[in-house]
């Protein structure tokens, strides 16, 4: 096979078995003061044995010009072959011999500018780990899968999915503002996140490649009339096994990086991944599990986590309830309940759990002038969160009440006391025109 200008020579340092079909090579620049090479791997055969002809998938500029020029410089070398299926070896083989660069990306010994990655690991199809988070987010930082130049127009007119909980206009406001200042320069932005392949995964009618990520950005860039940005493309390949779940869950850390053009997630975003993963696997949002699938993909801050669980927990539980919203007793509210389910021999009264004072309960009892032998008292709850608490300490509230019933006489009180709950929902639907 006839071999570019650039290259002086092509030797193969090793067998070559009839199933190989994937390859190990390194360039040697003869003309360069430390004779710098560049390593790296290939899934298929070689061009003389059926392959398509490859010279590699440098990002270094400099790299490249050189192999496409004219001057003859390069050898080529073939240190190893294996069948395809021990790709994973490989990645591995190459990743050892560039770990004999320091800092590579700084390092005139070699054209390579990253340590390339580990194989991917064998994960869990719907859950992250943080093994599959680490390898992940070395493939990106190491820009194996990142495109340059890609045009914002045509970007923008792809399939999109929002893995926020909400868009921020004030968001894409605040992106425009820096790009205009930097006269539509979108090199500071993150790269545009896009999934190679899984269109059908996500509802659309064909497998089409879907943007995931920094669609603020993109948004943004549109609107300043930028005409390029970066990608960053994963594979079909590296996640055709994953569920949508996993894939969304991904996506949603892309969101963790702080550059000051990244929208931070809100606990509206993590209670979004958290009823996701409720809904697709049982799992709940106050879990150990859904807590660290949480932490792999926001990296949130504790507090946030904690905010973003009690939300979850409310929206999970206005699914079961349908159109429903968690209902805030007014005072006016509970007087009325109380005035009106009271009679003659009932005492109603209500309190709310999270300010639940066991002397006021006592007090309407002593106070009530119809003497009244039974005493139910409705609580209302802020939220489930306050509700579940309050039926973990019910019982003992009651016990303490009686006790108090019980001071000071000989035979125990013909008192009965009560606890019910007043019902936390109603319709999140208000009609125009009731006054409501």
């Amino acid at each position: 096979m006839k071999l570019p200008p650039s290259i002086i020579e092509k030797n193969i340092l090793c067998d070559l078995p009839d199933n190989y079909g994937a390859y190990l090579y390194r360039f040697v620049d003869t003309k360069h003061p430390q004779n710098a090479d560049y390593t790296g791997i290939k899934k298929d055969k070689l061009p003389e044995h059926g392959g398509k002809p490859y010279w590699s998938s440098s990002k270094n500029d400099e790299f490249k010009e050189l192999v496409q020029g004219d001057e003859p410089r390069f050898k080529l070398e073939i240190l190893e072959v294996v069948s395809s299926d021990q790709w994973d070896y490989l990645e591995l083989k190459e990743r050892q011999i560039l770990k004999k660069y320091p800092d590579i990306k700084n390092n005139p010994a070699t054209y390579n500018l990253s340590y390339g990655i580990p194989p991917m690991p064998n994960v869990d199809n719907d859950l992250l780990s943080e093994e599959y988070i680490e390898w992940f987010d070395e493939a990106i930082k190491s820009g194996k899968w990142t495109s340059e130049k890609e045009s914002v127009a045509e970007l923008y007119a792809m399939d999109k999915i929002q893995i926020s909980f909400a868009d921020s206009a004030e968001h894409i406001k605040d992106i425009k503002a820096e790009l205009d200042n930097n006269g539509g320069n979108t090199s500071d932005m993150n790269p545009v996140l896009i999934f190679e392949g899984v269109g059908k995964k996500f509802g659309f009618d064909t497998n089409c490649d879907v943007i995931v990520g920094s669609r603020h950005g993109l948004t943004a860039a549109k609107q300043a009339k930028a005409i390029y940005m970066k990608t960053n493309r994963v594979p079909y390949e590296v996640i055709k096994e994953k569920s949508e779940l996993f894939l969304r869950n991904l996506a949603a850390h892309d969101n963790k990086d702080e550059s000051k053009l990244k929208k931070l997630p809100t606990k509206e975003d993590g209670a979004k991944q958290l009823v996701n993963l409720y809904n697709e696997k049982g799992i709940a949002p106050d879990s150990d599990i859904a807590r660290e699938q949480l932490k792999l993909i926001y990296q949130m801050k504790s507090r946030t986590t904690t905010q973003s669980v009690k939300l979850a927990k409310k929206l999970i539980e206005g699914q079961r309830r349908g159109n429903q919203n968690w209902k805030d007793y007014t005072p006016n509210e509970c007087k009325e309940i109380s005035e009106k389910r009271s009679t003659d021999t009932e005492l109603h009264t209500t309190s709310p759990s999270g300010y639940y004072d066991i002397y006021k309960i006592f007090t309407k009892i002593v106070d009530d002038v119809k003497q009244r032998k039974y005493c139910v008292v409705w609580m209302h709850h802020k939220d489930p969160d306050g509700q579940t608490t309050w039926h973990s300490r019910q019982k003992d509230e009651l016990e303490k009440l009686y006790k108090i019933m019980n001071i000071g006489h000989k035979e125990k009180t013909e008192m009965i006391i009560e606890f019910r709950t007043l019902d936390p929902w109603q319709s999140d639907i208000t009609k125009t025109g009731t006054g409501d």
